[in-house]
């Protein structure tokens, strides 16, 4: 395999020694501020997407409190959020690698992602029974998102050998054009995840691979200084986009599948300058700590739903607040005695593996060569 392509080979040279120091200082950390806290943003934006919450009477009276009924009701654009959450996906996955000619152990990678995956999601889908709740990958497009995952890590593999033979470019070519022959397949759809189980994931591919390419960026991100008000004005555009897709998608004949694409490949960049911000400040993200429960978040905000539901009247939204706070607590209870045991149990899990497969290999193998 060749090495891994456009990482610390732009600019490099023509670096400060002390943007060299933080460089390096920031790539040894294990996690990327603020990648924490915008999971955790996201997350809550798709159970706000979801959450029946009091505005105006349906029948307004007022031009001005129309407008402002509008917006509220497309302020939450929750398949816009999951856009995000691909891009994400993608750079998490490919962090560990970026560096790396080839991967320890394909076997390793595999228990540590599906270990984490799958049991938090068997879980949320089993609890979904009680409170007769239709929870599923395809059942009432809840984790459609999470399926399109599921198969982003299985050919992880191979898009990174595609990679090492063809270079970036050409395999994101490669995606975007797939990506445009599964959106052709049902031009009329309206929802991301209305062209099915075996075309959606082709959609949402290159979305995935922006994160993967940012993942391989990462040292110019530090070399680019943002400033307060630039950032604001970033997340102020990002959610302004958001609106109006989903303006565009309730209003017109222009659905998601058409908008959602070009939108992730914004929000790749209102990322990059995210990093960008937080790598010259020592303070951390507020809701940094609040990021690992996103992925308990976004499996479980209709459970809780589901139970303040039990305790509302149906006739009447006077206490619509108890949807947060049972989402809020149903949540955090199923991230702390499912998803982080799941967690910590995967860690364990691949790190057996990979050492097992370490001790295997023979002297003089390329991986265990000093």
């Amino acid at each position: 395999m060749q090495g891994v392509r456009g990482f610390g080979s732009v600019g490099r040279d023509r670096l400060s020694s002390t943007t060299k120091h933080d460089i390096r200082r920031v790539l040894r950390l294990k996690r990327i501020r603020p990648i924490l806290s915008i999971r955790f943003v996201l997350a809550l934006w798709v159970f706000l997407s979801h959450f029946p919450y009091p505005l105006f009477s349906k029948h307004v009276d007022t031009p001005v409190l129309w407008a402002v009924r509008a917006l509220l009701l497309n302020s939450f654009n929750g398949p816009a959020a999951v856009m995000v959450f691909f891009v994400i996906s993608g750079f998490c996955i490919h962090f560990p690698n970026r560096h790396r000619v080839e991967v320890p152990s394909w076997n390793a990678y595999y228990a540590r992602r599906y270990v984490r995956i799958l049991i938090p999601m068997a879980a949320a889908i089993v609890l979904a029974l009680p409170l007769r709740l239709k929870l599923g990958l395809y059942v009432n497009y809840i984790l459609w998102s999470l399926l399109c995952e599921e198969v982003y890590y299985l050919i992880y593999p191979g898009l990174v050998r595609i990679r090492d033979l063809l270079g970036w470019k050409n395999l994101m070519i490669l995606a975007w054009l797939a990506a445009l022959i599964a959106l052709l397949s049902n031009p009329a759809a309206k929802e991301y995840h209305n062209l099915g189980p075996y075309l959606t994931w082709i959609l949402g591919l290159p979305c995935w691979l922006l994160g993967a390419r940012m993942a391989e960026r990462l040292d110019l991100f530090y070399t680019q200084s943002v400033s307060p008000l630039q950032i604001w004005v970033w997340r102020a555009g990002i959610w302004a986009l958001s609106v109006i897709l989903s303006v565009l998608r309730f209003h017109t004949a222009i659905g998601f599948p058409w908008t959602l694409n070009g939108f992730a490949v914004i929000a790749a960049y209102w990322l990059q300058r995210e990093i960008s911000y937080f790598s010259r400040r020592n303070v951390s993200p507020v809701l940094e700590k609040l990021g690992d429960s996103s992925y308990s978040i976004y499996l479980t905000h209709m459970h809780g739903a589901m139970l303040a539901g039990w305790l509302i009247p149906a006739h009447t939204q006077r206490f619509w607040w108890l949807n947060v706070v049972a989402t809020m607590l149903f949540s955090t209870a199923f991230y702390l005695h499912v998803e982080r045991p799941a967690h910590q149990l995967a860690r364990r899990f691949s790190r057996k593996i990979a050492q097992r497969k370490q001790r295997l290999e023979p002297i003089g193998h390329p991986h265990t060569a000093a």
